[in-house]
C-alpha cells in the first residue's frame, strides 16, 4: 500500500481547485476544436 501517494483527509477541500482548473482548461480545449471543426 506504501507509494500510493498522501492520503490525508484535508487534501480533499485542497484538490477541488486543481480539478476545477482542469475541467475547465479541459472544456476551453473542447471547445475550441469544436468550433475549429464547423469552421473548417
Amino acid at each position: 500500500m506504501s507509494g500510493a501517494g498522501p492520503r490525508q483527509e484535508t487534501s480533499k477541500g485542497w484538490a477541488m481547485g486543481p480539478l476545477i482548473a482542469i475541467l475547465t482548461v479541459a472544456a476551453l480545449v473542447a471547445g475550441f476544436f469544436l468550433a475549429y471543426a464547423l469552421l473548417l
